[in-house]
């Protein structure tokens, strides 16, 4: 993959979903990490595509040519794939738990 940008656009979600190994007080430093496009972690966006909720992409990815142009809408982050999946489980419970029903890309936005 040709990366091609030195720092990238992204729009954090006011509300957004940590994994256990992401501590709040470490939040401002991650967030600088993904801005430059750099790192590991994992970014949970909320997907473009009406008929998907979730995009689970790396942040150095946001880099490439294929996000030129988009500004994607995080509403998680992870260290991992793994703890990604974890999060994608958890917001599945609170919306089924919050609103009864399974409409994950309202529940994100609306919080």
């Amino acid at each position: 993959m040709k990366l091609f940008k030195d720092k990238v656009e992204v729009n954090f979600r006011p509300s957004l979903y940590l994994s256990d190994s992401i501590n709040i007080k470490k939040l401002p430093k991650v967030k600088d990490k993904i801005l430059k496009g750099k790192g590991s972690y994992k970014l949970i966006l909320v997907s473009e595509k009406e008929d998907e909720n979730f995009d689970i992409v790396s942040a150095s990815n946001l880099r490439s040519r294929v996000w030129e142009g988009k500004v994607p809408s995080v509403c998680a982050i992870a260290e991992n794939e793994d703890e990604a999946f974890e999060l994608v489980a958890k917001i599945t419970e609170d919306c089924l738990k919050k609103r009864g029903d399974l409409d994950l890309k309202e529940y994100i936005c609306s919080l």
